[in-house]
């Protein structure tokens, strides 16, 4: 076989590995009739399959004689290499089902800030009680930067606003979880909440937090202000934690839109939202993933505690 021929004889080749399970039977049992009977074929089915791959190769795996068949140089160099696949294909097999029984494995999931600081972390650690061998990784980010992610196989799962229809990909599963409210969150002392109804107008008097991840309440307050004929109220501080707001918030007059499925949080932190005046914002919100993930009995399990948690906190 000379060197410019190799190419075309692998990929012959490759078009018949589902032939390497027979020849390693016939290998191993030294003879057509006896493999045969244990891969459950007719002895010519068996023979035109030896046949196949011996032409595919270009070389006799095998040196017939009567006392059976034993393998040629060329069949040991193949046997050596078959078996190397018949053993990758038993690790594939075992990996696999590691995975799908929750032995083992990651399970990656982004959600965006209306799911990050409670309902998405309260599902995992559930789910990591019944799949403790899953390894699980939770990314904070906007649906901008997470959707790409889901679509390149890089995420099994995105919690977050979902799209409209005709931005939605076939390959991608939206399932509605909740509806979220954009509201604005003061401390329970705050003087607006001697209000009946807040206007836009009264919430330009106060310094604003801006939470710089929630971006789709950061545009529905820039609405809401410019029906009023009003500018947004600039930044008094920014911020990338929630948490930090809540602080700052607790002692002063700030204020700080967030999505309304961080109430409950909030309210630990002795805060409440505003009676704004007329309707509030509010977008459809759930969980995004590809189909084969629900085979992940850890996805499974996350997804189920998901919308125990939404009820919970509904």
């Amino acid at each position: 076989m000379s060197k410019n021929t190799i190419p075309s004889v692998a990929s012959r080749l490759a078009r018949r590995v589902h032939l390497l399970g027979d020849f390693l039977a016939v290998a191993r049992a030294g003879g057509i009739r006896q493999a045969a009977e244990r891969v459950n074929v007719t002895q010519s089915a068996l023979t035109r399959r030896i046949q196949e791959l011996e032409q595919a190769l270009d070389v006799a795996l095998f040196e017939r004689s009567a006392k059976g068949m034993s393998l040629t140089p060329f069949g040991q160099a193949l046997r050596h290499h078959a078996e190397m696949v018949e053993m990758n294909c038993t690790y594939a097999a075992a990996e696999i089902s590691q995975l799908v029984k929750g032995d083992s494995g990651a399970l990656r999931i982004a959600a965006g800030p209306a799911w990050a600081y409670q309902l998405a972390p309260d599902a995992i650690a559930q789910a990591k009680r019944q799949f403790p061998g899953v390894k699980v990784s939770l990314l904070g980010r906007m649906n901008e930067t997470t959707l790409p992610m889901l679509a390149e196989g890089r995420l099994e799962a995105v919690l977050g606003g979902l799209p409209e229809e005709k931005e939605r990909s076939a390959d991608i599963l939206y399932e509605p979880l909740l509806e979220i409210e954009h509201l604005v969150f003061a401390s329970q002392g705050h003087p607006l909440h001697s209000q009946k109804r807040v206007s836009p107008r009264d919430l330009r008097q106060y310094p604003w937090i801006w939470f710089n991840e929630a971006v789709s309440g950061r545009r529905y307050m820039e609405v809401l202000f410019a029906e009023a004929g009003l500018q947004a109220p600039p930044a008094s501080i920014d911020t990338t934690s929630v948490h930090f707001g809540f602080r700052v918030m607790a002692d002063d007059c700030h204020l700080m839109q967030l999505p309304s499925t961080l109430q409950v949080l909030a309210q630990r932190e002795g805060l409440r939202p505003l009676p704004l005046q007329g309707a509030g914002g509010r977008y459809v919100a759930g969980l995004m993933y590809r189909p084969s993930v629900m085979r992940l009995h850890a996805f499974s399990a996350f997804r189920q505690a998901l919308k125990e948690a939404v009820l919970l906190d509904g």
